[in-house]
C-alpha cells in the first residue's frame, strides 16, 4: 500500500496549500510555535537569517517579511550587525489596545461604549483581585490610594493619572494575563476623549477606592465588585447629569494609539480627563 504524501508544515504540499501571499504571516506563526517547543524566552536569540531559511524553506524576502511581522507584534526585535539578528521580546498591552482601538473606531464606539464595558470587566476583575492578590499587590494598591487623596485638591490631570494606575494595580493584582492585557486597552480608551470629574467628586471617589481596596484585602470579591461597580456609575451618573455630550464623543484609533505609546512599558496610562 502507498504511503500518504507528507503534509507536515515544512513539506512542498502544506507549503502549496497556503494562500497566495500568506506565507509570511504562515511562518510568523510557525516561529511562534518553535519558540515555544524549544523553551525559548524573551530575550533568546531566534537564530541567524542563513539558519531560519533553511529551517523553514522560505525566501530571505518572505523570512524577512515574516519577522517585521512579529515585530510590529512586539514578539521580536531586530538587530543588526555581528552580536545582532532576531531575538523574543515580550509583547506590551499596547499592542492589544492598538489592534482594538482600530475595531471599534470601525463599529462608532464613544465613550459611553467604554464606560458600558468598563461597568461590566472592572468589577469581576475587582473580584478576582480578592481572590488571588498577594502582599506586594496591596502595597501597590494602599500607594494608590495615597496617591489619590494627595491629589484631589491638585489641578491637573494627576488625579486622573493616579486613577489609572490603580485601575491597572487591580487588573495586576488579579494574576489573570489576559484581564492585565485587555483592562489597560480600555483605561486608554476612557483617556482618549476630554472630560472632567464632577465638581467635588474626587474625594468620594478616593473613598470607594479605599473601600475596594480594603475588600481586596479581606477576600471579600463580592464587596470588591460592589466597590468597584458603584464608583464607575455613579461616575457614569454625573457625566449623564453635567455633561452627556461628551458621553457620546467617538473613540478614534490615532487617540488611543498616540496614548497607548506613551504609556508602552509604564504602569501609568496618560489620561486627558480635565480639572
Amino acid at each position: 500500500m502507498p504511503r500518504p504524501a507528507k503534509t507536515g508544515s515544512n513539506s512542498p504540499i502544506a507549503r502549496d496549500q497556503v494562500v497566495r501571499g500568506s506565507l509570511p504571516a504562515h511562518t510568523a506563526r510557525r516561529i511562534m510555535r518553535d519558540f515555544i517547543a524549544r523553551g525559548l524566552e524573551p530575550g533568546d536569540g531566534l537564530a541567524d537569517e542563513a539558519t531560519l531559511i533553511d529551517r523553514y524553506a522560505v525566501s530571505r524576502g518572505t523570512l524577512r517579511e515574516a519577522l517585521r511581522l512579529l515585530n510590529f507584534l512586539g514578539a521580536v526585535t531586530v538587530k543588526a550587525g555581528r552580536s545582532g539578528g532576531p531575538r523574543l521580546s515580550m509583547p506590551e498591552p499596547a499592542v492589544v489596545g492598538s489592534a482594538l482601538g482600530m475595531v471599534v473606531q470601525f463599529h462608532g464606539a464613544t465613550l459611553r461604549t467604554v464606560f458600558e464595558a468598563r461597568l461590566v470587566v472592572e468589577p469581576a476583575v475587582a473580584a478576582l483581585a480578592a481572590a488571588n492578590r498577594e502582599d506586594a499587590d496591596l502595597e501597590l494598591l494602599d500607594a494608590s490610594v495615597v496617591d489619590l487623596r494627595a491629589a484631589e485638591s491638585r489641578r491637573g490631570p494627576a488625579y486622573a493619572d493616579h486613577a489609572a494606575t490603580w485601575t491597572l494595580r487591580v487588573a495586576q493584582a488579579s494574576h489573570n494575563s489576559l484581564l492585565a492585557t485587555v483592562v489597560p486597552a480600555l483605561v486608554a480608551m476612557n483617556s482618549t476623549v476630554t472630560w472632567r470629574y464632577p465638581r467635588g467628586s474626587r474625594p468620594a471617589l478616593t473613598d470607594g477606592v479605599r473601600a475596594a481596596v480594603e475588600a481586596i484585602r479581606a477576600g471579600d470579591g463580592a464587596e470588591a465588585s460592589r466597590a468597584t461597580h458603584d464608583m464607575i456609575k455613579w461616575l457614569v451618573d454625573e457625566l449623564q447629569a453635567n455633561e452627556p455630550s461628551v458621553l457620546e464623543e467617538k473613540i478614534l484609533w490615532p487617540d488611543l494609539d498616540d496614548v497607548m505609546a506613551r504609556g508602552a512599558g509604564d504602569q501609568t496610562v496618560a489620561s486627558r480627563a480635565a480639572d
